[in-house]
């Protein structure tokens, strides 16, 4: 049987071939893209796993650090610690561990089972802690070749992180009007345990409608609350207690917001709300300023701060010495304001505690022309016959404008004279920190006039008797232009820019309860105190209203040598990244 087999076309011979050759070039040209692809993705992915990596690294670097400083408090004080392989590194001193200029840094593991994996590395510098209350770390993170740099400001934290701190709501012990008979005993508890009731004798200070708080506000105790004119007491940034009860309080529910007041009415919280929060415990150190550099004086001290830089002193019992500006006894000498240190008043032992003398503060001050009881008749600022304010205790007396960054502090008591005003603004460079050991007063002369009906001989020999009615001096306390406004602020008030801390007492209004209403007490910065002062009484009629606004920029930082908590941990106060300083 014949097949007929078709012939293929001449020419078309190995054209199948060439054929699948190109498909099998096209399929291998496609497959090897893909792994170039491939590859360069794993690199790249390599690089940025690394990348984020060196970063976490360098913030377990920080977090290493931090955890140094709450096991020891004076970690960065003490010399090199040789066995923290991560503070190995150059140094350009003579130290303990022997390390100099051309030591190789040391490198830490994130986690010690993986030696070879990320590692981090830190360089410490504490030169600000006492200055500014901040330790400056840079931390180093390392993965493979890949290193990334954080430098964070590390603290302690105190009584700058909030606008407005007290421990107790109570008067001041030493408030003579409040408690004639002296404070009872029990009103050293706190409100909220149970043990006190409004016939306790306990006189509690009351925030009323009117007042207006805007930065964060922290109490131990449980604070009160009254209406006035239709008005509850403003908090624009919450409120903290340490009060148990407000635990209850739930953010967006108003309704239990009186769970953190003693009243259970609630205040004006705006968008906030009240939290609670466990006690702070402020330091009771005010003997530590007399080693800090800077200006000390003795005795009672009159300053005047002007927008040069400078300062205008008064000390007259202050004798000659390499922390004594002015040289001995100054008597309205000026000198340079001591920046990023501080200007400390301690008590004169060498006289005896008496009522100050017309003129012998300087000045002007004290008031009046009392020279002692031998006179026919004088005045004199009621104020003054205060023991608190006898002159051979530690107090300074100021006012005026700060360019400059310091610290003022007294053994006794600070009368602020005047608006303390910043040459910069809230927004420059200067910063004023106000340190107490007893209490910062703003000034309010209640004058009083004396005559002896039956004098002789230089003495009065019948019982000395009122020779009028007492009445307050209103060109006191002194105003000074605000430099953000180019006017005084507020116009009917006293200003205060800066940092108030009493160690021991309170922040109050000299004769508060007598006079006139004096306007508004404007403070711009922090205000912590043990117990609370007074600055004006419930209505309103008498003494100033409260205006408390934070100063933003303590977050960051605070004034020189200020006091830090007694029980707070060490955290960063802020971060950021910078270039690497190791590759």
């Amino acid at each position: 049987m014949n097949r007929l087999v078709a012939r293929r076309p001449e020419g078309e011979d190995g054209m199948a071939l060439v054929m699948v050759l190109a498909t099998m070039l096209i399929a291998s040209t496609f497959a090897f893209s893909s792994l170039a692809y491939a590859l360069n993705t794993q690199s790249f992915s390599r690089k940025n796993q690394d990348f984020h990596s060196a970063l976490a690294a360098a913030q377990a670097g920080i977090d290493d650090y931090i955890g140094y400083l709450n096991r020891n408090d004076n970690y960065a004080r003490l010399p090199d610690d040789c066995t923290n392989v991560a503070l190995r590194g150059p140094r350009t001193v003579a130290n303990s561990c022997g390390w100099n200029s051309v030591t190789v840094p040391g490198w830490k593991p994130v986690d010690s089972g993986n030696p070879s994996g990320p590692q981090f590395h830190y360089d410490v510098n504490p030169g600000q802690l006492d200055s500014r209350g901040v330790i400056e770390v840079k931390s180093t993170g390392k993965v493979g070749t890949t290193t990334r740099t954080l430098e964070v400001g590390v603290g302690r934290g105190g009584s700058t992180q909030f606008l407005y701190y007290t421990d107790h709501e109570d008067a001041d012990p030493d408030n003579e009007f409040v408690y004639p008979g002296g404070m009872p005993t029990r009103c050293k508890e706190y409100w909220w345990n149970g043990r006190r009731t409004n016939g306790s004798g306990c006189v509690e200070i009351t925030f009323i409608g009117g007042d207006v708080l805007d930065g964060a506000v922290h109490t131990n105790d449980t604070p009160l609350f009254t209406t006035y004119g239709g008005k509850k007491p403003k908090f624009l940034q919450g409120l903290e207690t340490s009060d148990p009860k407000c635990k209850a309080a739930v953010a967006g529910t108003p309704s239990t917001y009186g769970n953190c007041d003693r009243t259970g009415n609630g205040g004006d919280y705006g968008s906030s709300w009240p939290t609670y929060s466990d006690p702070k415990y402020l330091p009771d150190n005010s003997d530590q300023f007399r080693t800090y550099p800077g200006c000390h004086y003795k005795g009672a001290t009159r300053i005047k701060f002007n927008a040069t830089g400078q300062m205008q002193v008064w000390s007259k019992k202050t004798t000659p010495g390499t922390a004594a500006c002015g040289g001995s006894n100054p008597n309205g000498v000026l000198v340079n304001v001591p920046n990023d240190q501080v200007i400390y008043v301690e008590a004169d032992t060498s006289v005896g505690e008496h009522q100050c003398l017309s003129g012998e503060i300087g000045d002007g001050l004290p008031l009046g022309t009392y020279t002692g009881n031998n006179a026919t008749d004088y005045t004199y600022d009621l104020n003054m016959t205060q023991n608190t304010q006898f002159c051979g205790k530690g107090n300074l007396y100021v006012e005026g404008v700060l360019k400059g960054r310091t610290t003022i502090a007294a053994s006794n008591s600070i009368t602020v004279t005047g608006d303390l005003v910043l040459q910069g603004g809230l927004g420059g460079p200067d910063m004023l920190g106000i340190v107490a050991a007893n209490s910062v007063e703003v000034m309010h002369p209640w004058i009083d006039s004396w005559y002896c009906s039956d004098y002789k001989k230089g003495t009065c020999r019948v019982a000395w008797a009122f020779k009028g009615t007492p009445s307050e001096d209103n060109s006191w306390p002194k105003r000074y232009v605000d430099v953000d406004r180019g006017s005084v602020f507020p116009t009917n008030g006293v200003q205060i820019a800066g940092s108030i801390q009493t160690l021991q007492h309170s922040f109050f209004v000299q004769s508060y309860n007598k006079g006139s209403n004096q306007g508004s007490l404007y403070v711009r910065g922090s205000i912590a105190q043990s117990w609370r002062g007074i600055v004006g009484t419930g209505s309103g009629t008498t003494g100033y209203f409260k205006d408390y606004g934070y100063d933003k920029r303590l977050r960051y930082a605070a004034p020189p040598y200020f006091p830090q908590w007694t029980n707070a941990v060490w955290a960063a106060n802020y971060t950021g990244e910078i270039s690497p300083q190791y590759r």
